[in-house]
């Protein structure tokens, strides 16, 4: 028996204020309270790897490096390659298409 994906929702914002702006952001609420604490390191260096960090002031995660788009495509990518599934939130075009 396959066990299933963890599941991610991710809920992109327009974060602009102070110094930040223009920047890639998101909060997830849904679906993580029962990761294992595996699930939340195999997360974590997506995150890491994607350049995002938790911003405690905003409640969100936050890549203040690079476009929009290219970082918000970069942490789908690594979410993908690590096994979990974006049920909300994926900005690639069609990544079923994609991965055929």
């Amino acid at each position: 028996m396959h066990k299933n994906p963890p599941m991610i929702e991710l809920s992109w914002r327009d974060e602009n204020y102070g110094s930040v702006c223009a920047v890639a952001a998101f909060r997830n609420y849904a679906g993580t309270l029962d990761w294992s604490e595996r699930t939340h390191q195999r997360f974590r260096g997506c995150l890491k790897r994607a350049a995002f960090d938790f911003h405690q002031g905003r409640c969100s995660y936050i890549a203040t490096k690079g476009t929009r788009e290219d970082q918000q495509r970069a942490l789908c990518d690594e979410l993908d390659r690590a096994g979990f599934r974006i049920t909300s939130g994926d900005v690639r075009t069609n990544p079923a298409a994609e991965a055929a």
